[in-house]
């Protein structure tokens, strides 16, 4: 079939053969490579909007950046918190604010120990372990006193004990208890 065609139509046979073997070594070796740059520039194309969103996170932050200081600021002076530097002075503040409370109500402090502190959701919860003696009325009122201070206070794990010790027979009389109970108060963390 070769042999009936004449020079020209040769000429352009071997043009055409030469012709697809470039484009097929072309496409054998330009594919690949031109299928990496088609993922690679989807993954920046990606990475690209993803740093459009941090990027607008980050504006949108630092726009409230200003408002959140100032919430923190007022929070800090607000007073309801402890208003110590340290989780050993809080712990203090803590006993002195019990004691000072008890005392008025004319209730005895047997004891008190700082337990460890704890992070809670920004705030640092400082708490002791007190034990208390006095009448019924005045450990109750301690306990409302605590509970209702300008600084938030929260008593947990109660317990009570009647103190038998000098209670005589067949007299009815106030008799002093004992009072066992966790103190808990919380300071905003450094940041």
């Amino acid at each position: 079939m070769i042999a009936k065609l004449n020079g020209n139509q040769r000429r352009q046979l071997a043009i055409g053969i030469l012709a697809i073997v470039v484009a097929t070594g072309l496409l054998l070796t330009i594919g690949p490579i031109w299928t990496a740059n088609a993922s690679r520039q989807a993954t920046l194309d990606q990475a690209f909007e993803r740093l459009q969103r941090y990027e607008q996170i980050a504006a949108r932050d630092e726009a409230l950046l200003p408002q959140y200081e100032s919430i923190r600021n007022a929070q800090k002076s607000s007073g309801n918190h402890l208003r110590s530097d340290t989780v050993a002075v809080a712990g203090a503040e803590l006993q002195r604010r019990v004691k000072t409370i008890t005392a008025t109500n004319k209730a005895q402090i047997v004891s008190t120990q700082i337990l460890p502190p704890a992070d809670e959701q920004g705030f640092i919860r400082v708490a002791i372990k007190v034990r208390l003696r006095g009448e019924l009325p005045a450990i109750l009122q301690s306990f409302y006193d605590i509970e209702t201070n300008d600084v938030y206070m929260f008593v947990e794990n109660v317990s009570l004990r009647d103190n038998l010790a000098g209670r005589q027979q067949f007299k009815v009389q106030v008799h002093p208890m004992d009072a066992e109970f966790e103190l808990v108060a919380y300071m905003p963390e450094t940041s």
